[in-house]
């Protein structure tokens, strides 16, 4: 599993398909708010551009496992065991 941070649209950076499997936050917003910059997990670099094909400046790291703070909590809509 992967951590990432990216930039997608500002206006909506939603993701394209739901539901997802793994969580994701909007962390905020490029100097000119045109971008919004995402944090999330993946299980791959290429689950980042099914989900968001306009993503960039992804920037990735190896995790084994979710780490919730209270900057980035676990969402609501996310049930079941985390792993």
């Amino acid at each position: 599993m992967i951590r990432a941070r990216f930039y997608c649209n500002g206006e909506d950076y939603r993701p394209v398909k739901w539901p997802i499997k793994h969580p994701y936050w909007c962390s905020g917003y490029s100097g000119d708010l045109e971008k919004a910059v995402i944090v999330g997990y993946f299980d791959d670099e290429a689950a980042i551009y099914e989900l968001w094909p306009d993503a960039e400046d992804v920037e990735v790291s190896e995790v084994s496992a979710y780490q919730f703070t209270e900057r980035f909590p676990k969402p609501e809509w996310m049930t079941g065991p985390v792993p």
